[in-house]
């Protein structure tokens, strides 16, 4: 076997899709159907005067940026979620340190990795940690949203509630 066959296709980077049709072509054009999602979560961020908005389920995240990366895993621990400002930036906060699985998607403006505080991942260091997070949670509403600091989070361990 030759070992240029080895090699993956060439990566498409425009209106790039996941899954089992990553590597065909686009049925709609997916990136006003990104944007699109995204601006219903921020309808709806204004209708309710919230700033920012945490969201810690993967579904809620894949809607939100259609960023996928270990869904199933994620969505037992508490280790990848995305903040989304009213009016500023949306970050992802990802397991590990694999920015290209989130890289050309027009709906994520940052990429940082996420300190994992739960136990399995964080061990006897879950405090430091979720402290971490929250520290970087309350700069992102300090510096990117402004008077309202109302936040919504759709869902959070008690650890995390309290840090």
């Amino acid at each position: 076997m030759p070992l240029n066959s080895l090699k993956p296709p060439k990566r498409i980077t425009h209106n790039r899709q996941h899954g089992a049709m990553e590597f065909t072509e686009c049925p709609v054009d997916l990136d006003s159907v990104r944007r699109y999602r995204l601006d219903r979560f921020r309808s709806k961020m204004a209708e309710h005067e919230v700033a920012g908005l945490l969201l810690f389920n993967q579904i809620n995240t894949r809607y939100a940026t259609d960023a996928t990366n270990m869904q199933v895993w994620c969505s037992h621990y508490e280790t990848r979620c995305v903040f989304v400002s009213l009016d500023g930036p949306v970050v992802l906060f990802d397991y590990a340190n694999h920015p290209y699985l989130a890289e050309d998607l027009p709906t994520i403006d940052e990429y940082r990795v996420m300190p994992s505080f739960y136990f399995f991942g964080a061990g006897n260091r879950g405090e430091e940690l979720v402290t971490e997070f929250a520290a970087q949670i309350a700069d992102l509403m300090q510096h990117q949203v402004g008077e309202n600091r109302r936040l919504a989070i759709d869902t959070l361990s008690h650890k995390g509630c309290e840090a």
